[in-house]
C-alpha cells in the first residue's frame, strides 16, 4: 500500500462519515439471526456480539496506531494482537449483552475520536510502519484501511446483512 497523501486521509474521512452514517441507521433497528460463517474460523456472530467488537476494536486499534506513531523509529515497531487475543474475546463476551443503545453510545464517541486521530498524523506518520504478530510489516496508512475503516466498512456490511434477513 502506497503511503497517504492529504488525499487519502481526506478520503478516509469521507469513508468514516458514510460507515458512521451506516451503522447510525442500523442501531435504530432490531437486527435477528447470525452472521455469515468468518471465512477463517466459521464463528458466527449475533448483533450484539458484532456490535461489542466494533465498540472494544476502534479504541484498541487507535491505541495501537499511536503507539506506531509515537515510537518515531526507523524499524518496524511490534503492535497489535491476533484474533485469538483473549482480551478481545472477553470484552465481547462481557458486551454483547448491554444493548445497541449503550454500545452506539460508546461508538459514536469512539468514531469522533478516530476523526481526530486521523486528521491529526501527519504527512510522514502515514509511512512509519509497525510489525503486526501475523501479517508482518505494515504502514500506519494499512493499519488504519485494514483495522479501522476497512474493519468498520466490514462489520457495518456484516450488520447490514442481518438487517436483511
Amino acid at each position: 500500500m502506497s503511503p497517504a497523501s492529504p488525499e487519502q486521509e481526506t478520503e478516509f474521512q469521507r469513508r468514516l462519515a458514510a460507515v458512521g452514517a451506516r451503522l447510525r441507521d442500523l442501531a435504530q433497528r432490531r437486527l435477528d439471526g447470525l452472521t455469515d460463517p468468518d471465512p477463517v474460523s466459521g464463528e458466527r456472530w449475533e448483533a450484539g456480539q458484532v456490535w461489542a467488537h466494533i465498540a472494544e476494536f476502534i479504541p484498541y486499534w487507535i491505541a495501537q496506531a499511536e503507539k506506531v506513531l509515537a515510537a518515531e523509529s526507523p524499524d518496524p515497531v511490534p503492535f497489535g494482537r491476533t484474533r485469538t487475543n483473549p482480551e478481545r474475546a472477553a470484552a465481547i463476551e462481557r458486551d454483547w449483552h448491554r444493548g445497541t443503545t449503550p454500545l452506539w453510545h460508546d461508538i459514536r464517541e469512539d468514531l469522533n475520536d478516530l476523526r481526530a486521530f486521523l486528521a491529526e498524523i501527519p504527512e510522514h506518520g502515514w509511512r512509519v510502519r509497525g510489525l503486526h504478530p501475523a501479517l508482518g510489516v505494515m504502514p500506519v496508512v494499512q493499519i488504519v484501511e485494514q483495522m479501522l475503516v476497512g474493519h468498520l466498512e466490514e462489520h457495518a456490511a456484516q450488520l447490514e446483512r442481518l438487517r436483511s434477513a
